[in-house]
């Protein structure tokens, strides 16, 4: 069943065109209804298959099943009259073929002209099936960052698990470090924006007092990373989960907390300056994937209970504030 959210998006269409039905009905005759429609769906058919064979070439163009409209319509625009109704015994001239045929050309050319020109192309509308969709990079990304989160999360491949791994790190340095680990998901597309190093980049950037006094009073220090390796497929990897200290300039109170270098995003950031790619990766595309592998991801978060306890994702995309001042609201909310 399709859900009511969906079917009231046509409503303002549905409305328009009952209105304009409902007009014609009482000022035309109902025949001449039908020949307009069948005029209409006939050469816009006819003018969409002609423009697109010109355009794909052989590719068969994906709405092929409204070609069986073709037949019927092409039977009425015969058989209709000088008064627009339609006659079975009239006699088909060679001028209404004719006619037929250059109006034919005429939408053909005009919908060549249109697609050309990408004008009707729907931005909002492809978007809307992308992000509906699972033939992007998004879902695979989200799938496999998961991944290695269940891993960190569950103790598996012969890690200890994540509360083990913040508990060793919290005991070496005698600090108080959060249960949870956060994920930075940023807005620049600059390389390497979300990483360790950039972090650690930052810490001078972040700490001035002119950033201080627009963005807030939270200072922060990058103290280091956790370090815990383990094997897969053969072959051995590192855990490392960046540890941050945040000092309230006007309190003195501070937290401790750990982030997951959120490298599928960084990934991205990196496609935008491949000049060698078939397809160029805008920073359009950057957005609209990285969207799509946000809501992917913590979709998936969510729907895990011992996941939804231990991560949780730090949105920059909408404002690309200050990530410290926002993680340092969030331990202080837990306490």
């Amino acid at each position: 069943m399709i859900p009511l959210s969906k079917l009231a998006r046509f409503v303002p269409q549905l409305i328009l065109c009952v209105t304009c039905l409902t007009m014609h009905i009482f000022i035309y005759p109902t025949c001449s209804l039908v020949v307009g429609i069948s005029e209409a769906v006939f050469y816009l058919v006819c003018g969409y298959f002609v423009s697109h064979a010109i355009l794909h070439g052989k590719k068969k163009p994906k709405t092929q099943l409204i070609s069986f409209l073709l037949l019927p319509t092409f039977a009425i625009l015969l058989l209709t009259g000088p008064n627009t109704r339609i006659h079975l015994n009239m006699k088909v001239k060679k001028e209404k073929l004719l006619t037929i045929v250059v109006n034919t050309v005429i939408v053909s050319l005009v919908m060549l002209l249109l697609q050309w020109l990408k004008v009707l192309v729907n931005e909002i509308e492809i978007r809307r099936m992308l992000m509906n969709s699972n033939n992007h990079l998004g879902p695979g990304l989200a799938r496999t960052f998961f991944g290695f989160l269940k891993i960190v999360t569950d103790g598996e491949l012969g890690t200890p698990g994540l509360d083990t791994i913040l508990q060793r790190y919290a005991d070496n340095e005698g600090i108080q470090l959060h249960h949870k680990v956060f994920i930075l998901f940023p807005k620049n597309t600059s390389q390497d924006v979300g990483s360790h190093s950039w972090m650690f980049e930052m810490e001078g950037e972040y700490n001035m007092p002119d950033h201080l006094r627009n963005h807030g009073p939270i200072e922060f220090t990058f103290q280091g990373c956790t370090q815990q390796p383990y094997f897969l497929n053969g072959k051995e990897r590192v855990i490392e989960l960046a540890v941050i200290k945040m000092r309230n300039t006007e309190t003195g109170l501070v937290y401790y907390a750990a982030i997951a270098e959120n490298r599928p995003l960084i990934t991205l950031q990196k496609m935008v300056n491949i000049h060698s790619l078939k397809k160029p990766f805008s920073e359009e595309d950057f957005k609209l994937h990285s969207e799509i592998y946000k809501k992917g991801l913590t979709s998936m978060i969510e729907e895990d209970a011992a996941c939804q306890e231990r991560f949780e994702i730090v949105d920059m995309q909408r404002d690309n504030g200050n990530f410290t001042m926002k993680i340092y609201n969030r331990v202080g909310a837990e306490g």
